[in-house]
C-alpha cells in the first residue's frame, strides 16, 4: 500500500523524535562524506534532532568543512564504477552486517542490493532517491543504445521492489516520489539553507560595481551544458570583456577538450570549491548558469544550484523546461532559454548585462522565492518527522 504524507500533514508532524540517541548511518558510495544533501543537511539536522549519526562515504572534497556533531567516516578515493560495484559494495556490506545501527540510510542506486540483503537479516533501512535512475539509465551514452530501455525497465522493476521493502523512502523531488506505486514515502527536496546565503561576503555589492561574471558551479560535463556555455560566451557582444567562472569537478580529457575552443579564453576553471570559495564568487558574479540538457532525467528534476543561485540574489539563465518555468516565471527571478541554441544564451547574458537595475531586482525576487518557499528549513521539518515516524513505537 502507498503511503504518501503530504507537506501540510508533515508540517503540522511532532519533528522532534521521542526517543534520543537512535544510532544512524548514512551510507554512500559514490558520495563524499562533505556532500551538500548528506552532510550538510540531512547529517546536520537528525544530530541537531539527537540521533547519533555517522556519515560514511567517500574522501571529502579539498577544503571542504564538515558539520560539527556527527562522525565521519572517509573509507576511500571516488573511483570507477567497476571497482565501486565488484570490491566497494562487498566491503561496504560487511562493514554494515559488522555494524549495527538503528538504521541504515542508503543514497545511491547501487546500495539498492545492499539494501536487500539488509533487510533479511531484519536491519531498518532508508532509501534517499537523489535522481530518476531509470531516466538516468536511458541518458548513459556509455551504455549501448539498444539495451538501455531494457536496463531502464529492469531497473524501475528492482527498484519499486525495493521502495515496498524499505521501511522508508525520501525521494528529492515530486516526480521520482511519482514513479513508485507502493512504499512509505516522503518528498524531501534539497533546497538550500538561507543561513548559508546570508553569510555570502560582499552579498550587498550592486550588480553596477561587479565585474562582468557570468557563474557556473557542480559537475561540469557536455550533458550539463558545458560547451553551450563556453561557446555562449565566446559569442557576447560586449565592451568589457566578460569572463565565465566554472567551478566544479572537471574530467581532464574534456578539460583539454574546451581548451581549443574559441570561448575558453574568456573561461576560468576555478577547480572545486569550497563553501567560502563558492560565495566569494558567488558575490561577484553578475548571473548564474543552469544550462542543463534535455535529457529524460534532467527533464524531471529540478537542479539545487538554481536555487542556490536564487538564494544569493543572483538573476539566473536556466534551461526552458515546463517544470523550471514554473519556478523562474512566477518568481521572475531570471530567463529562460533553449540550452542547445548557443546563441540565444549569448543574447540572455547580454540583455542582463545591459540592464543591471533590472537583474538586481531578479535577484531579489529569487531570494524572497527561496526565503517563502524553496528552502531547507522547510524540508528539514519533513525529514524529522519521517524519522520520529519511522522508530514511533520502536524499542
Amino acid at each position: 500500500m502507498l503511503r504518501r504524507a503530504t507537506n501540510d500533514q508533515l508540517a503540522d508532524s511532532v519533528v522532534v523524535p521521542q526517543q534520543r540517541g537512535r544510532g544512524l548511518l548514512l551510507l554512500s558510495s559514490a558520495h563524499r562524506v562533505s556532500d551538500c544533501r548528506i552532510a550538510q543537511k540531512e547529517a546536520a539536522a537528525l544530530h541537531a534532532a539527537g540521533y547519533d549519526v555517522t556519515v560514511m562515504g567517500l574522501e571529502r572534497a579539498v577544503g571542504a568543512l564538515l558539520p560539527e556533531g556527527p562522525n565521519y567516516i572517509e573509507y576511500a578515493a571516488p573511483g570507477p564504477r567497476l571497482r565501486r560495484f565488484l570490491l566497494r559494495l562487498p566491503w561496504l556490506l560487511g562493514f554494515c552486517l559488522l555494524h549495527r545501527y538503528d538504521a541504515y540510510h542508503i543514497h545511491d542506486p547501487d546500495l539498492v542490493l545492499l539494501g536487500l540483503v539488509l533487510k533479511l537479516f531484519g536491519r531498518r533501512v532508508v532509501y534517499d532517491v537523489h535522481e530518476s535512475y531509470p531516466m538516468v539509465v536511458l541518458d548513459r551514452d556509455w551504455i549501448p543504445s539498444l539495451l538501455r530501455p531494457l536496463l531502464a525497465r529492469a531497473w524501475s522493476r528492482l527498484e519499486s521492489y525495493f521502495v515496498r521493502s524499505a521501511d522508508l523512502t525520501i525521494a528529492a523531488h515530486h516526480s521520482v516520489a511519482r514513479q513508485f506505486a507502493m512504499g512509505e514515502i516522503v518528498t524531501v527536496q534539497n533546497f538550500p539553507t538561507m543561513e548559508a546565503s546570508a553569510d555570502t561576503p560582499g552579498a550587498a555589492i550592486p550588480m553596477t560595481q561587479r565585474p562582468y561574471r557570468v557563474l557556473h558551479h557542480g559537475d561540469l560535463t557536455e550533458q550539463r551544458g558545458l560547451l553551450s556555455m563556453i561557446d555562449a560566451i565566446a559569442e557576447v557582444e560586449w565592451p568589457e570583456e566578460p569572463a565565465l567562472r566554472l567551478g566544479g569537478s572537471l574530467r581532464p580529457p574534456l578539460l583539454q577538450r574546451i581548451q581549443s575552443r574559441p570561448g575558453f579564453r574568456r573561461t576560468a576553471y576555478l577547480g572545486w570549491l569550497n563553501s567560502q570559495q563558492l560565495a566569494g564568487e558567488l558575490s561577484q558574479a553578475r548571473i548564474g548558469l543552469v544550462l542543463l540538457h534535455p535529457t529524460n532525467n534532467y527533464r524531471r528534476i529540478r537542479p539545487n544550484k538554481l536555487f542556490e543561485y536564487m538564494a544569493s540574489g543572483l538573476p539566473v539563465i536556466v534551461s526552458d523546461f515546463d517544470h523550471w518555468r514554473a519556478v523562474v516565471e512566477p518568481a521572475q527571478c531570471g530567463l529562460l532559454v533553449d540550452p542547445l541554441d548557443v546563441n540565444a544564451i549569448a543574447r540572455a547574458l547580454e540583455y542582463i548585462f545591459a540592464h543591471p537595475d533590472e537583474a538586481a531586482e531578479m535577484g531579489e525576487r529569487g531570494r524572497e522565492a527561496v526565503r517563502a518557499q524553496y528552502n531547507w528549513q522547510g524540508e528539514r521539518g519533513k525529514l524529522l518527522a519521517s524519522y520520529a515516524r519511522l522508530f514511533s513505537g520502536a524499542t
